[in-house]
C-alpha cells in the first residue's frame, strides 16, 4: 500500500464525518482523481468496502477494525516476484507516468532496493518477447520499445487485469433481481433462433445487459427522451424481428417500449449481431446525432493515446455511442442511473475503471455536469467488453466475405456460416463488391464471384450463393488448413525466442527419464529462466500421468510460472526409457503467463510436427542445434504446401 493510501486511511479514521473527495485532496495534497483510485486500490486490497462512498463523500467502515488493517499490511503487499512485477506494470498504466521512482517503489512494496532491482531484471527476461525493455536510470525504471511492442504488452495486462470481472448471466441475476433474467435469456435466445441471427456467447451477455436495463428504467417509467432522428430499418425481415422481440419483451415484463426504446435494440442488436453494422456513419449520427457521433471518435482517440489501447472497431463505436447519448442527457439533468455492478467493476478492473474515469472527467468539464461512479462503471463496461471482445477474436481465423448485394443474399450466407462456424471464424469486412476490400489482415477470402485481383498469402475459398450446406466440408478444409498455416507460422517466428542452442543436447549419456528432467532443469535454471522450485513442479505434473506419446516426451509444470518461455531440447539416437515408452525426443516446457497466448498455437504446431513419421526417424539423427532448427523448418514449410 502505497504512504498516501496510508495517509488517506489514518485521516479519514480521525474523521467524524463524511470527506468529499476536494477535501481530501487537499489534505492529502493530491489530485481528486488520485483520491478516487486510492480508495478504489484500498478496497481491492481489502476485499470489502474498508471506504465507503456516497452524495455526501467519502467514510470509513466502522465495522471494521481500522488498526488490525493497518498493523496488517505486510499480507496485503504483492509477495511473489509475479505479483511485483504486476503491481509495477499497472502503476506505469494507472500513474499515467512514462517513468516510477524505484525508492517509492520500495516504500510502496515494503522491500529493499535489491530486491526491485531484481524483479526489474526477472521482468526484462519474462518480457522479452513483447520486444520491450525495462530501463533504470536514476533511479526511476521506465519502459523502453516501440509503440506497437508497448501497446502488445499493455494490451496483455488488461486483459489480465479484467479476465475475473467478465460479467456473467449469474451476475446479472444477482444484480436484476427484480427481473426474471432466465425468462429474458429464453426470449433472446429463441428469437434469434426463430429469424436465423447468429450470437456468439459474449454478444449474447452485451444484448441482455443492455436489455435489462432498458427494461428496468421503462419499468419505473424512464423513457429515452432525444432530439435527433429514429432509425429506420435496413430491410423488413430486420423490421419484423425486431418488432417479434419487442412484443415479446412487452407482453411478458408488462412495459412498453417507445419508438426511441425500440430504436436503441435496432441499434444493439445491430452491433452484436453477425457483427452486422450499418456500413456507414450516416446511420449512426441519425441515431445520436452529429455532436455525440464526433465525441464518440474523440474519446476514442484520447484512449488510443493516452492507454495506448485502439477501441475504433465499429462493434464497440455503435453501442458506446448510444450510451453516450443517453448518458450526456442524463448529465445534463441530474437523472442518473443506478448501477448494480459498479463495485464489482471498480474491484477487479481498476484499470479499466480508471480509462472511464479519464472519460468521466472530460465529460464533467465539457458539459459542466456531476457524474457519480455508477455511470463511470458503465462506461467501463463498455471498454472492458471491447477488449475482451478483441481478445475472443485473437483466436478466430480473420476473414473477408465477398457476395454482390441481391435480393439480401449476402446476409443470409453470413447468417449461415456464423451458425455453423462462428466459433472458428473472425469477420472482418462484409463486401459487395471486390473494390471495397481495405482490411488486409485477413487469411481465408469467402467469394461467391470470381475475382480480378490475385492475393498473396491468402487462401481463397469459392463458395456457392445456393444450397452452401453442400459445402460446409469444403469451407472446413479451408479453415483446418489456415489455422495450420498461421500455427506454422507462429512456429517460424517464434523459434529463436523460445529455442536457443545452450538449451539443446544431442545424445547425452543418460538412459531414463528422472536422468534427463533433471538435466534439462538445471540448463534452465543456469540461465535464470526457472525457479529453484520448477525441477520438482515438473515431476509432480509427470507423476500424475506420462507427457510421453511414441517417440515424443514433453515434460512440463502444471503452473505458468516460469520467468522466461523456454524449450529445453534432448534427442537421444539411442533413446530414452520414459514409463513403459522409448523415446527419441524430449522438449521440456518451461511457460510464462505472458506468452501463453503466442505459446499455445506453437505447441499445436510443435505436437502436429513431431507426430509425423518421417520426421520422428530423422530427428533421432540429428547431433547438431542448427540442424534440428532447419529440420522444424522444412517441416513446417512441407505442411504448408499441403
Amino acid at each position: 500500500m502505497k504512504k498516501k493510501q496510508y495517509e488517506l486511511l489514518h485521516f479519514l479514521s480521525e474523521s467524524k464525518r463524511s470527506m468529499t473527495s476536494i477535501e481530501l485532496a487537499h489534505h492529502l495534497q493530491i489530485s481528486t482523481r488520485s483520491v478516487k483510485n486510492y480508495v478504489s486500490d484500498i478496497n481491492k486490497l481489502y476485499n470489502k468496502k474498508i471506504i465507503k462512498s456516497s452524495r455526501n463523500g467519502y467514510v470509513l467502515n466502522r465495522h471494521v477494525s481500522i488498526d488490525l488493517l493497518l498493523n496488517k499490511k505486510d499480507e496485503m503487499l504483492p509477495q511473489t516476484s509475479e505479483e511485483r512485477t504486476f503491481y509495477i506494470l499497472k502503476q506505469l498504466i494507472l500513474e499515467h507516468t512514462s517513468s516510477l521512482n524505484i525508492y517509492d517503489l520500495c516504500e510502496e512494496l515494503c522491500v529493499s532496493y535489491s530486491t526491485i532491482k531484481s524483479v526489474i531484471s526477472k521482468m526484462n527476461i519474462t518480457f522479452s518477447s513483447y520486444n520491450v525493455k525495462f530501463i533504470c536510470e536514476k533511479n526511476s525504471v521506465r519502459i523502453n520499445g516501440t509503440e506497437k511492442d508497448i501497446r502488445k504488452l499493455i494490451s496483455f495486462i488488461i486483459y489480465e487485469d479484467s479476465k475475473r470481472s467478465y460479467v456473467d448471466s449469474q451476475q446479472l441475476k444477482e444484480s436484476f433481481p427484480n427481473i426474471d433474467v432466465d425468462l429474458l435469456v429464453s426470449i433472446i435466445q429463441n428469437c434469434f433462433r426463430k429469424y436465423s441471427y447468429y450470437l456468439n456467447d459474449f454478444a449474447f451477455i452485451n444484448i441482455l445487459l443492455h436489455f435489462l436495463i432498458i427494461i428496468e428504467r421503462s419499468m419505473s417509467g424512464n423513457y429515452l427522451k432525444s432530439n435527433v432522428g429514429i432509425l429506420e430499418f435496413q430491410d423488413e425481415n430486420e423490421k419484423i424481428f425486431i418488432n417479434d422481440l419487442c412484443f415479446q419483451i412487452e407482453s411478458q415484463f408488462e412495459v412498453t417500449l417507445k419508438q426511441l426504446e425500440r430504436s436503441e435494440i435496432y441499434m444493439i442488436f445491430k452491433a452484436n449481431a453477425n457483427y452486422s453494422i450499418p456500413p456507414n456513419q450516416e446511420t449512426l449520427i441519425l441515431n445520436v446525432g452529429e455532436e455525440i457521433f464526433k465525441l464518440s471518435n474523440h474519446y476514442i482517440d484520447m484512449v488510443n493515446n493516452h492507454y495506448l489501447i485502439d477501441l475504433s472497431s465499429k462493434e464497440f463505436l455503435v453501442p458506446f455511442a448510444l450510451h453516450l447519448k443517453n448518458l450526456v442527457f442524463r448529465a445534463k439533468f441530474g437523472r442518473y442511473t443506478n448501477n448494480p455492478l459498479a463495485e464489482t467493476i471498480k474491484l477487479n478492473n481498476p484499470i479499466v475503471f480508471d480509462i472511464a474515469i479519464y472519460i468521466s472527467l472530460d465529460l464533467m468539464e465539457r458539459y459542466k455536469a456531476s457524474l457519480t461512479e455508477d455511470e463511470m462503471a458503465f462506461l467501463a463496461i463498455h471498454i472492458g467488453a471491447e477488449i475482451e471482445r478483441q481478445n475472443q477474436n485473437k483466436a478466430k481465423v480473420p476473414v473477408v466475405f465477398l457476395c454482390p448485394q441481391y435480393l439480401n443474399l449476402g446476409q443470409n450466407l453470413i447468417n449461415t456460416l456464423l451458425l455453423n462456424f462462428g466459433h472458428q471464424i473472425n469477420i472482418l469486412q462484409n463486401v459487395h463488391t471486390e473494390d471495397e476490400i481495405n482490411n488486409r489482415k485477413f487469411k481465408i477470402l469467402f467469394t461467391t464471384v470470381p475475382l480480378k485481383y490475385k492475393y498473396d498469402n491468402i487462401i481463397v475459398c469459392h463458395i456457392s450463393p445456393l444450397n452452401i450446406e453442400n459445402e460446409f466440408e469444403t469451407i472446413q478444409e479451408h479453415l483446418t488448413k489456415a489455422q495450420s498455416l498461421y500455427k506454422n507460422y507462429m512456429l517460424r517466428t517464434n523459434f529463436d525466442h523460445f529455442f536457443e542452442e545452450d538449451l539443446f543436447i544431442a545424445n547425452p549419456n543418460m538412459n531414463n527419464k528422472n536422468q534427463v528432467i533433471t538435466y534439462l532443469c538445471d540448463m534452465l535454471q543456469v540461465k535464470h529462466y526457472v525457479e529453484s522450485s520448477y525441477e520438482a513442479e515438473v515431476f509432480k505434473r509427470e507423476n500424475a500421468a506420462t507427457t510421453s506419446f511414441g517417440k515424443i516426451a514433453i515434460p512440463h509444470s502444471v503452473e505458468m510460472n516460469a520467468i522466461k518461455t523456454s524449450i529445453a531440447v534432448a534427442i537421444s539416437k539411442e533413446g530414452i526409457t520414459w514409463d513403459n515408452n522409448t523415446v527419441h525426443l524430449v522438449l521440456l516446457l518451461a511457460i510464462n503467463k505472458a506468452d501463453k497466448r503466442a505459446f499455445r498455437e506453437l505447441y499445436e504446431s510443435l505436437i502436429t510436427i513431431f507426430s509425423n513419421d518421417i520426421i520422428q526417424y530423422e530427428i533421432s539423427n540429428i547431433t547438431d542445434f542448427q540442424d534440428f532448427k532447419s529440420l522444424v523448418y522444412v517441416h513446417a514449410n512441407d505442411d504448408n504446401k499441403k
